[in-house]
């Protein structure tokens, strides 16, 4: 069923529960039409790690709700392991997860932004991608190349208008499968998802004249 195209557009590829959910719901209370787009338990469902996958992801949001306004990059694989424990695979498919998904979903979703001399592309980083502790060795090397990935497509296309931001997520979202990984996990020392969705929305539709490149999201709780 085709969209509302008179709404702004934003799509949220690596939806979930949690930070994927509060920001969809963050948007369209604000007016936003959002598609959603996942491996699985999306609207729209596509590996994005494949970047034909991606363009044919696009092109059907294209036709059915039209060109995105804003896309916001969720997609990310948390491996947690000591360094001799993992193995290439692992290490391989996290960086893909990460960062090969972005670079795809960039690609593809430019030009047309270029086009229309405006568009926001939102990236979630993580705590990771400024420091690498033990047992992150596979997290935090995408993470770190995440981020350097996002900071040069911004000073490449800031001058076509494009807004890219990434956001650090330090600290862990309160979600079902984080309860689940960290069972001593306290609400109050949480960052709550629909708190965190608020910042993506201000990156969205902050000016021109005064764009943010990277922010931090934290509790009050947490150490830095």
């Amino acid at each position: 069923m085709k969209g509302n195209k008179a709404k702004p557009l934003a799509v949220i590829a690596g939806y979930g529960e949690g930070l994927g959910h509060a920001i969809k719901k963050t948007f369209e209370d604000d007016g936003f039409q959002v598609v959603t787009l996942s491996r699985k338990n999306a609207m729209i469902l596509a590996d994005t790690t494949d970047p034909n996958e991606v363009n044919r992801a696009f092109a059907q949001i294209e036709t059915l709700y039209g060109i995105p306004s804003v896309v916001i990059c969720n997609t990310a694989l948390l491996t947690i392991e000591r360094f001799f424990v993992t193995t290439s695979s692992q290490f391989e498919q996290t960086w893909r997860t990460s960062v090969m998904s972005v670079f795809n979903i960039a690609q593809t979703v430019i030009p047309s932004m270029i086009k229309t001399g405006r568009g926001s592309l939102l990236v979630t980083g993580a705590t990771a991608g400024v420091k690498g502790n033990k047992n992150f060795s596979a997290f935090a090397s995408a993470k770190f190349a995440l981020r350097g990935l996002t900071q040069s497509l911004a000073r490449e296309f800031q001058p076509n208008r494009i807004h890219i931001a990434h956001v650090v997520i330090d600290g862990i979202i309160w979600s079902e499968k984080s309860r689940e990984r960290f069972p001593t996990l306290v609400k109050a020392n949480a960052i709550q998802p629909e708190d965190a969705a608020l910042t993506y929305l201000h990156l969205a539709k902050q000016p021109v004249t005064a764009w943010t490149q990277e922010v931090d999201i934290r509790p009050y709780s947490e150490v830095f």
